[in-house]
């Protein structure tokens, strides 16, 4: 998959589309465009770097209801929703429903411009806390049931002796799972680690 950012234009005016196209190319910037909603999302691809420009208003599937298929898709891509007839509510509607930017026709290029290149900015950096959060949990799936239960007790705030206690074992045992855990996860203080540990939301018990 290239990492290179593309940006969807979607639009079902054909003279629209295209100055969308024109406009967003002169910025060095791969375009691919769509001439509905349906036929955007049958062929779009989440792992492409980049972001949507949306229509509000299409025929069959409209600008809100394409958000509201890629928000059930769990694809969290950046919208950028344009409209001729836009009004509050549905501003209101589309920045709820995901889109970072609500502009109505007619808009200056460069107001365009300028939420292209928040978006694609947006975009890298939710890519990158995606992958680290993943590299996280798959350090995590390496953890013995034995060992997450020590970090769910660390990241609880229970000092070493504590959990030896709640757990009936001796303090060396503990401490020899802690510093295995924290290999694993390759944190180099207890407050690294409970730190990685809310950031992949696991090992933060609901009680303890």
């Amino acid at each position: 998959m290239s990492s290179t950012p593309v940006v969807s234009v979607v639009d079902d005016d054909e003279q629209v589309r295209e100055s969308l196209a024109a406009l967003i190319q002169s910025m060095d910037v791969e375009v691919e465009a769509y001439a509905s909603g349906r036929e955007f999302l049958d062929h779009y691809n989440p792992g492409q770097p980049g972001c949507i420009v949306l229509d509000l208003r299409m025929p069959q599937l409209s600008g809100q209801e394409v958000i509201d298929e890629l928000v059930a898709r769990q694809i969290n891509t950046p919208v950028i929703m344009i409209s001729g007839h836009g009004d509050i509510p549905a501003a209101v509607a589309a920045i709820k429903s995901g889109a970072i930017d609500f502009l109505e026709k007619p808009y200056p290029g460069s107001a365009l411009m300028d939420s292209v290149r928040r978006a694609i900015a947006r975009d890298a950096e939710q890519r990158e806390s995606s992958s680290e959060k993943q590299l996280l949990l798959d350090r995590y799936e390496t953890l013995t049931p034995d060992e997450r239960q020590v970090l769910e007790l660390t990241v609880a705030g229970k000092p070493d002796k504590a959990i030896a206690l709640k757990l009936d074992l001796s303090l060396r045992t503990i401490q020899l799972r802690r510093a295995s855990v924290m290999r694993k996860m390759h944190a180099h203080s207890r407050a690294e680690l409970i730190g990685l540990a809310h950031r992949i939301d696991r090992g933060v018990p609901a009680n303890s």
